[in-house]
C-alpha cells in the first residue's frame, strides 16, 4: 500500500482536474440518442410483498407449529410454541426492515 486514504486521493485528483475534456457535444448527442428510461411502477413492491405474504401464509397454513401458535393464541395464553413463532415473525420484520433500510442507503 502507499499510504493514501481516500481523502488524500480524493484531494490529489481534484486538485489535478482541469474540467471536464471538450469532445464536441459528443455526449450530449449520446446521452439524446438513448430510449427513454422506463417509469418505475411504484405499485410493483408492495404488490410483490402482499403476494409473497399471501403465498407464504397458504405455504405455512398446514404445519403443525402454527396451527398449535393459533390454539394457544385464541386460549388467551402464550406458550412456548406461540412465543417461538412470535420470535420468528419479530426476527423476521426486523430483518426486512434493517434490510430495507440498506437498500435505501
Amino acid at each position: 500500500m502507499n499510504g493514501l486514504s481516500d481523502a488524500d486521493l480524493d484531494e490529489l485528483l481534484r486538485r489535478d482536474f482541469a474540467g471536464p475534456i471538450a469532445d464536441d457535444g459528443f455526449a450530449a448527442r449520446v446521452s439524446g440518442a438513448l430510449p427513454p428510461r422506463p417509469r418505475q411502477r411504484a405499485w410493483l413492491i408492495p404488490a410483490a410483498a402482499v403476494a409473497g405474504g399471501l403465498l407464504t401464509w397458504l405455504t405455512v397454513l398446514p404445519s403443525p407449529l402454527l396451527q398449535q401458535a393459533a390454539r394457544e393464541w385464541l386460549a388467551g395464553s402464550i406458550g412456548p410454541t406461540s412465543g417461538t413463532v412470535l420470535a420468528l415473525l419479530l426476527g423476521l420484520g426486523l430483518l426486512g426492515c434493517a434490510w430495507a433500510l440498506e437498500e435505501e442507503a
